[in-house]
């Protein structure tokens, strides 16, 4: 079990991500209210209307059954499967899947589909045809949202643990970059969705993989600031036991 208690503190956002403690996110999401000082399983995350661990509903399409256990066999057959059809995955069911591997104690595995997750995210965002995104209802509109929220409401916990070995985070930053070198074909996981033009995704690609170097090289290069600010906000302390 793990302890909670959220700490308002100062931040670093590297790839979309905060590297060192919380923030009070300003989301279309819900942190399910629990006692500063409770233990807990699963992670207090609500994203209508993909995941609420409070009543186990998962809404992501395919998966959405299988991601629904707490067996910890099963759940890794499941992310066994995911891999396989990895090109395939939505940002949201990456983002389920990691957290319910944190839910198991599966943690570094956890902290890769994450970032997968976000890999994908970020992707599908600047992909977007802007001259085509509609309002409330239209997936282009509350899909950024949703991620954005997602990616609020774990970074806390996924980070969290991620820093307790920093060489280990940077090994499966790495790993995400190297296993994306291409887009997916976007049209087809985002049916009803406009992007620009196929042409231009391979360099949109390549940017977010950049991002990914920005993370890689911010961790490589301050890793005594990030451990000592971990242990002066007790970070290391909730995360690392």
């Amino acid at each position: 079990m793990r302890k909670t208690g959220f700490i308002v503190i100062s931040v670093i956002v590297i790839f979309g991500v905060i590297i060192i403690g919380c923030a009070s996110p300003q989301v279309s999401a819900t942190k399910i209210a629990i006692p500063p000082t409770s233990t807990f399983s699963p992670l207090p995350i609500a994203v209508s209307p993909f995941y609420n661990s409070e009543s186990n509903q998962i809404g992501v399409g395919d998966f959405s059954q299988q991601l629904s256990t707490s067996d910890f066999q099963e759940l890794t057959t499941v992310a066994q499967e995911m891999e396989k059809q990895r090109d395939m995955l939505t940002p949201e069911q990456m983002f389920v899947l990691a957290i319910k591997l944190f839910d198991i104690g599966d943690n570094d595995n956890a902290v890769y589909w994450f970032y997968e997750a976000q890999f994908r995210a970020k992707l599908f965002l600047i992909a977007l045809d802007a001259s085509h995104v509609g309002g409330i209802g239209d997936p282009s509109y509350e899909l950024p949202t949703a991620y954005n929220a997602f990616t609020q409401l774990a970074t806390e916990y996924i980070n969290g643990y991620a820093g307790c070995d920093i060489e280990n985070w940077i090994n499966i930053a790495r790993m995400v970059k190297d296993n994306n070198p291409k887009p997916p074909d976007l049209d087809r996981l985002f049916p009803g969705v406009v992007f620009i033009e196929r042409s231009q995704w391979p360099l949109l690609n390549q940017q977010v993989a950049e991002g990914l170097d920005g993370l890689i090289n911010y961790l490589s290069n301050n890793k005594a600031s990030i451990q000592q600010q971990r242990k002066q906000n007790n970070v290391d302390a909730r995360f690392c036991n």
